[in-house]
């Protein structure tokens, strides 16, 4: 009974339940900031991003409250390809400091503490429990985020651009995962 415990415990939803999830963000070209999520929001939890600077380049992390973010009203084709399930898009102004342009990032909901922020990755600790890592690619059409916690797939979001990309990053088997 312990093992088949542990065993559905290995899911996105678990890796919620035990305090951190991760999130793909993404500048909107009206000025909103959206966030994909495998979950439904909690709007008691924090949230930190990665956002642009003035030159572009990802920072690590800005803090805001899951309460200021709303369901987004934008139609996003988002899965949960994990699970098969679904994902959730919320959306909320964009804030101050940010560049509004072209932005994708990720973002850590929950207790988190970075230990790395680069282009395609966020890394660090949770409260308890194995380290956690997020990372983004690119396919022919869209985003990938996978999050592990130590070395096991926890979530694995995609978002779906509505465009050919030239020079995808993510390897070919990131679908099998």
């Amino acid at each position: 009974m312990v093992a088949g415990a542990a065993l559905v415990c290995s899911t996105a939803a678990c890796m919620a339940a035990t305090g951190t999830d991760f999130a793909i963000t993404e500048v909107a070209d009206n000025n909103k900031l959206i966030l994909i999520t495998a979950q439904k929001l909690d709007p008691h939890r924090d949230i930190q991003l990665q956002f642009p600077d003035e030159q572009s380049n990802i920072q690590c992390c800005q803090r805001l409250k899951a309460s200021q973010f709303r369901p987004s009203r934008k139609k996003i084709l988002v899965s949960n390809a994990l699970t098969k399930g679904r994902a959730f898009a919320y959306e909320t102004r964009l804030p101050a400091r940010w560049q509004s342009g072209p932005f994708i990032g990720i973002a850590a909901i929950g207790p988190f503490k970075a230990t790395d922020s680069q282009t395609e990755l966020l890394a660090g600790n949770a409260l308890q429990g194995p380290s956690l890592k997020a990372t983004l690619c690119t396919s022919s059409e869209g985003v990938h985020l996978q999050a592990r916690r130590g070395g096991e797939l926890q979530t694995h979001l995609y978002l779906w651009l509505g465009y050919d990309i030239a020079d995808p990053t993510c390897k070919s088997d990131i679908r099998a995962e």
